[in-house]
């Protein structure tokens, strides 16, 4: 199964967080202490835009494979496909793209 997203929808690979759950000394953290925290993703599903009042296509900002940052308890609906945890959300919740 497959997931396509609609209009500015983004479907994001959230990057593994357990360990930024664990601190250097073995305590785990619970996520209300890190509920403000930043979550790296890469993007693996883009939807084709919406349609502003002059019927025009706004295109999505961000593009499939890219690596994307957005708040972690703020944004988004978690989905699980296939075993797998997945984010779909929208563009606006997308804070910033990582460049190398």
């Amino acid at each position: 199964m497959k997931l396509r997203p609609v209009n500015d929808k983004v479907v994001i690979r959230p990057k593994n967080q357990e360990d930024d759950n664990v601190t250097e000394g073995g305590i785990i953290l619970p996520d209300i202490a890190i509920q403000n925290s930043l979550v790296e993703g890469e993007v693996i599903g883009v939807g084709n835009g919406m349609y502003s009042m002059t019927g025009e296509i706004i295109p999505v900002a961000v593009e499939k494979g890219e690596t994307v940052l957005y708040n972690k308890t703020n944004s988004g609906q978690e989905y699980v496909l296939d075993g797998e945890t997945l984010v779909i959300l929208s563009t606006n919740e997308i804070l910033s793209v990582l460049e190398k």
